[in-house]
C-alpha cells in the first residue's frame, strides 16, 4: 500500500498512511524505514518520497 501511494503521490505522511491502514504511526515509521532500508523509499521528515526522481517503480 506504501509503494502504491508513492506512485499516485510526490510524497506520503506517516500520519496519513496511519489513518489510511488502521495502523500505528510508529508501525508506518517502521515500514518506511525497512522500505528506505532496501532502497525502495527515501524517509523524509514526517513521511516518504520516490528514492529514485522518476518515482517508485
Amino acid at each position: 500500500m506504501i509503494v502504491e501511494r508513492l506512485r499516485d503521490a510526490d510524497q506520503v505522511g506517516v500520519a496519513e498512511l496511519a489513518a489510511a491502514t488502521g495502523a500505528s504511526e510508529m508501525t508506518v515509521r517502521r515500514d518506511l524505514d525497512n522500505l528506505a532500508s532496501r532502497g525502495v523509499l527515501r524517509r523524509v521528515h514526517g513521511g516518504a518520497v520516490p528514492a529514485s526522481p522518476s518515482g517508485v517503480e
